[in-house]
């Protein structure tokens, strides 16, 4: 998760995060308040308990880790994408405009839409590029936004709230918010004016942020001894805009392993004679190794997401399981036997 989330940065801020700290509980600077249950509310009680504007269903919302990546992000970005637009943006500009009849940018059309990072920093429309440094001495110096905390809630919506930042209004999918500006050294919690939390109904809702992960195997049986070669297999992945392809590849590998392992290999009884009984260790317990997950033949594709404004999906054990059916379905093919135990054994 901090390799991903540094990396979110540089979408707005141009390059990744130097440092990640997790794990994070304690943010008093947001002065947020929770009570109850998130997911056995009434909607009369969320109703209620909303019109207090530092009230929020859940201080920390639930993760599994294949969707952990959709929520993470989210937050990440978002608070980013403040920075940029009332930090970055307008120390950008000031320097653009500085000079003679309004600057450099006064003979072009510069928009904030137009904005691209580079290698040498922030530019748009011809502008000369500004690198990070140079545009948060100006922000820090002019009194622009130079830090963000933010907070959001998801019940398969996001929630959404509005909030004064600098005179404006603004509607954004968060619900708690706290801003810092220029050299202050201290964030200020900024009270949203309205909030509008999903309905408490969606709870009921299908997850709809995980990867999707397609597996074909194939595999050789041994007529005789039952032995089960894993020759080679293929995936097919759609997990959004990839962060770090390295990271999903491993997460893909890795994964298939534990999948064939669960399929073939891995045993434990249960009772007295399992692991308890202070005997069991990788002499007795099989775990694949690399001859056995076919690690030089295997495959995948990851599908392009729709556009590259698309989220990124998290990768966990998604990746483990169809390579479990697979295999199975694969024997059955081989053997004509239907296994409903694992591991298959002869």
């Amino acid at each position: 998760m901090s390799t991903s989330q540094a990396v979110n940065c540089a979408k707005w801020l141009g390059r990744p995060a130097n440092k990640i700290h997790t794990a994070q509980l304690d943010w008093q600077a947001l002065n947020l308040k929770t009570s109850g249950n998130p997911y056995t509310l009434s909607q009369v009680d969320q109703d209620r308990l909303s019109r207090d504007p530092w009230w929020t269903p859940a201080l920390m919302s639930a993760a599994s880790a294949s969707n952990s990546s959709y929520f993470n992000s989210h937050a990440t970005l978002e608070a980013c994408r403040l920075i940029f637009l009332y930090g970055l943006w307008p120390a950008a500009l000031a320097i653009w405009q500085q000079g003679i009849g309004g600057g450099a940018a006064q003979s072009f059309t510069v928009r904030r839409e137009d904005a691209r990072w580079t290698a040498k920093g922030l530019t748009a429309d011809n502008m000369e590029p500004l690198p990070l440094e140079q545009l948060a001495a100006v922000a820090h110096a002019k009194g622009f936004l130079t830090g963000t905390i933010v907070h959001n809630f998801n019940r398969w919506q996001w929630a959404e709230a509005i909030f004064p930042i600098q005179g404006k209004l603004e509607r954004l999918p968060l619900d708690g918010l706290a801003l810092r500006f220029g050299r202050d050294s201290h964030m200020v919690a900024v009270p949203r004016k309205q909030v509008f939390y999903p309905p408490t109904q969606r709870n009921n809702a299908g997850v709809t942020y995980y990867s999707t992960v397609g597996t074909l195997a194939e595999v050789a049986v041994d007529s005789c001894t039952g032995k089960v070669e894993v020759l080679n297999h293929h995936s097919v992945v759609d997990c959004g805009n990839v962060i770090i392809p390295e990271l999903v590849s491993g997460q893909m590998q890795g994964g298939i392993a534990m999948g064939i392992g669960h399929a073939l290999y891995e045993y434990l009884p249960l009772y007295e004679d399992g692991p308890g009984n202070g005997t069991w260790n990788f002499n007795r317990y099989h775990l694949p190794r690399a001859s056995e997950v076919a690690v030089w033949n295997q495959t995948a594709v990851i599908l392009p997401p729709v556009s590259d404004t698309d989220a990124a999906k998290g990768m966990a054990e998604v990746a483990m399981i169809p390579i479990v059916a697979a295999l199975v379905t694969a024997i059955y093919h081989a053997t004509g036997i239907r296994f409903y135990d694992l591991p298959v054994s002869a």
